[in-house]
């Protein structure tokens, strides 16, 4: 009669095992050499799997060959195109966004101070000057650069400044007063000496 387990008495044979190639697992009697052959499985498996973690490195170990750069990235808010002849834009070439009134006083003022008297023409001095383009460049004869010391916006369109020009003989004018801008130019200015 079997004892409990299902092992006959006095067979020698270990608590659940039933003799004859087979274990008990639970209510399920199986085969011997199937659990060896699931243990094997488990046991290839966990080895491919430390092969196959180990044997690639990761692109975070991988070796490249970096060259510092000095440049920072384009920012991708910005399209730029450049320029067809290879030169570079200068600063009076890139003229500010329209709505910018302090930035098109600004820029009129560099000009000048640049002596791109063309530019600062185009940029209002033209509207502003009351005399011929020659006459308007004559009344810089003797100033040797313009400061812009304050540019604020009152309102759209609408800038005061305070001007200091320096002489060529090394004396300042302090001038001060108000430009209108519309379209990207200068339209008029009330400007005074102080």
């Amino acid at each position: 009669m079997p004892r409990e387990g299902g092992v006959p008495d006095g067979t020698g044979q270990p608590l659940g095992a039933t003799g004859y190639g087979y274990v008990r697992v639970g209510p399920t009697i199986l085969p011997v050499w199937l659990l060896w052959l699931m243990a094997a499985l488990l046991a290839v498996g966990g080895v491919t799997a430390y092969v196959l973690l180990n044997s690639s490195p990761e692109p975070s170990q991988q070796a490249v060959d970096v060259v510092p750069s000095t440049v920072p990235p384009p920012s991708p808010d910005v399209d730029f195109v450049p320029p067809a002849d290879g030169d570079s834009p200068s600063a009076s070439d890139i003229s500010p966004s329209p709505d910018d009134a302090s930035a098109i006083v600004e820029e009129f003022y560099q000009d000048i101070n640049d002596h791109d008297f063309a530019a600062a023409w185009d940029l209002g001095g033209k509207n502003i000057g009351g005399s011929s383009y020659s006459e308007w460049v004559a009344g810089y004869d003797t100033t040797a650069s313009i400061e812009l010391s304050a540019v604020n916006t009152e309102s759209p369109g609408q800038v005061s400044a305070d001007l200091r020009a320096t002489q060529s003989d090394g004396s300042v004018r302090v001038y001060q007063g108000t430009y209108t801008v519309s379209d990207g130019v200068i339209v008029g200015a009330d400007i005074t000496l102080k």
